[in-house]
């Protein structure tokens, strides 16, 4: 690691114990750009630091500069993933999140039919549409006022219902499951048992989910569960066949007629491979989307100004109360500000690694000004840290703060949250359009606060919700209550 300055522990972070045990001053854990934000780079001469675990798990370098990241990200001849965070993500196999440099745009090409022009009006309607059903079957639709209890919970159920319906054309409704119980697990079920258990599938061999053990029998039933449901609805569209495909809104319809046209040749996916990318896109709508919504809206009952910003904005483009449409959406820049300011703060993936597949050097920035080269031998993993970025007072003024208005200014750092150059996520838009739409439903019917503990003051509520994160499948707040009061407005 060059003799860079920087944190050591027993074991490194790219190590079993290292990853699985919490974040605590004798171990790394997964969290630990975010335990340390205000501190982990402070001895560095660069923008850049490591981990190093002197008994186990190999050394990783951390750089928190955009310009870094852009240059192994934009380089994708000199820079692949590391076959673990590929494994991590592939319980069905490769995918476009999760395939190395040489399958990758198999990958791309398939999905990309799928994110295509009219599918986000059809995100934003389902938005309106999901919404209300919440509203009405949680009984709030006439409450004048109440507590949202989890906060954190409303917003995963409501991300993975839209991405179900827009994603899969798959109907939830608020109040039941979906289809089908197989073996006594829901879709939904199937899906947070599975998803929940990414880092463990990363490291055990599957022949290991058929021992005698619950939780691992559970995770052994519930692949093979969402594996079946999905191949079943494969199934189903082939045999009516694809010849009305092509007016579907749903991103899984385009991807199969897609599919279909490119049988025989090198392109065409396997109906494995299919299943993976399906999951994959499902996990990755779900999980950035709740965990930076919940976020977006801790922030906004704290910090009131900000939310009665917001509030005003919504209501010049809709003075009379009406539903926004999708055609509003770019007419809220406040909006989407505050989404993409909780996403900067509270990022759903912290990081993403890569490593060289030769010899490189990197010109990383120096705290004295310039950029210093440093060299990185092939094989050597560098975590590009979207926190450290977030964090970096040189590329965000004030980073500590929650600033919506920083995303108004055209000169901001772009997030880079959503990864960078070819391999940018294909779902970025997706994200934006449904949590732009949450909101403003949302805070045009509600005022949002938090619930305080006896004798306890806003601001100590706001310190201890910062600290209350967690990371699943993607980084976030662990279970948070709210208080909504209805607002007055033109019917």
């Amino acid at each position: 690691v060059s003799f860079l300055p920087g944190m050591t522990f027993p074991a490194s972070s790219f190590s079993i114990p290292g990853a699985l045990l919490p974040s605590t001053n004798w171990n790394p854990g997964l969290i630990v750009t975010y335990k340390w934000r205000r501190t982990f780079y402070q001895n560095s001469p660069m923008e850049m630091t490591r981990i190093v675990g002197f008994l186990t798990g190999g050394p990783m370098l951390y750089s928190n500069s955009p310009e870094v990241t852009k240059q192994i990200l934009g380089n994708k001849s000199s820079w692949d993933k590391v076959q673990e965070s590929v494994n991590s993500l592939a319980p069905f196999g490769e995918s476009v999140f999760a395939s190395m440099q040489a399958e990758w745009p198999r990958h791309r090409k398939a999905v990309a039919p799928g994110f295509n022009g009219r599918l986000y009006g059809y995100v934003w309607a389902e938005t309106i549409n999901t919404y209300y059903d919440c509203i009405a079957t949680e009984k709030w639709e006439k409450e004048q006022e109440f507590i949202m209890p989890d906060v954190t919970a409303i917003t995963s159920k409501f991300a993975l219902y839209l991405i179900s319906k827009c994603g899969f054309g798959i109907d939830l409704s608020w109040n039941e499951d979906v289809g089908e119980r197989i073996k006594g697990m829901s879709l939904p079920e199937c899906f947070e048992v599975t998803s929940g258990s990414l880092v463990l599938l990363s490291f055990i061999p599957h022949w290991m989910y058929r021992l005698p053990v619950p939780a691992l029998r559970r995770l052994y039933d519930a692949v093979n569960i969402l594996e079946s449901i999905l191949q079943g609805i494969i199934s189903t569209r082939r045999t009516a066949g694809f010849t009305n495909e092509k007016n579907s809104k749903d991103i899984f319809s385009a991807l199969l007629a897609a599919n279909e046209l490119e049988k025989g040749t090198k392109g065409a996916l396997s109906d494995r491979e299919l299943i993976s990318n399906v999951f994959l896109l499902l996990l990755a709508g779900h999980e950035t989307t709740s965990k930076a919504l919940a976020a977006t809206l801790g922030e906004l009952a704290y910090h009131q100004k900000h939310q009665q910003r917001a509030y005003e904005e919504i209501m010049s483009v809709v003075p009379d109360g009406k539903d926004p449409t999708y055609d509003d959406f770019e007419k809220l820049p406040f909006i989407q500000g505050c989404f993409q300011e909780a996403l900067r703060m509270y990022p759903s993936a912290l990081m993403i690694i890569r490593q060289p597949v030769e010899d490189t050097v990197l010109q990383v920035p120096s705290k004295t000004g310039g950029s210093m080269p440093l060299h990185v031998p092939k094989g050597q993993v560098v975590t590009l840290d979207f926190l450290g970025i977030a964090c970096n007072p040189r590329v965000y003024a004030d980073p500590y703060t929650f600033k919506p208005e920083r995303w108004l200014d055209p000169t901001t750092e772009p997030l880079l949250t959503f990864s960078y150059g070819p391999r940018v996520c294909i779902g970025r838009k997706f994200a934006l359009v449904e949590s732009a739409a949450v909101l403003a439903l949302l805070l045009r019917d509600f005022k949002v606060e938090p619930v305080l503990k006896e004798g306890q003051t806003v601001e100590e509520w706001h310190s201890a919700w910062a600290e209350n994160v967690e990371l699943t499948v993607g980084f976030g707040h662990k279970h948070f209550p709210l208080k909504m009061t209805r607002r007055s407005h033109p019917a």
